[in-house]
């Protein structure tokens, strides 16, 4: 299996009418190829509000595959936050910040 860092076309932050505030980020973009898997990890804000997401493909090796783009479109679950204000990185980049009062 390898796996490579991949970066989205598209982000877009949810705040889901909750207490404490649940946050989810929507990805899309699109995959190498159909044999490719999308992951994620997510580590939760620093004392500084920063909220890290390494967002990759997993491809197995020694496995044919064609070689297209396959699009794909996700909803990361990021945490729940009561207050304060966030900033959301994917692979280092900054994508999205939010400010709960």
């Amino acid at each position: 299996m390898v796996r490579t860092e991949l970066a989205p076309v598209e982000t877009d932050l949810l705040l889901l009418e909750s207490f404490p505030v649940q946050v989810r980020l929507f990805v899309a973009g699109d995959l190498p190829n159909p044999c490719a898997r999308l992951g994620w990890a997510v580590k939760p804000g620093d004392d500084q509000g920063r909220i890290e997401v390494a967002l990759y493909t997993d491809q197995p090796t020694g496995t044919a595959c064609v070689q297209v783009l396959a699009s794909y479109a996700e909803t990361i679950p990021i945490g729940s936050f009561e207050r304060g204000s966030f900033a959301v990185f994917v692979n280092g980049q900054q994508v999205e910040e939010f400010v709960l009062p």
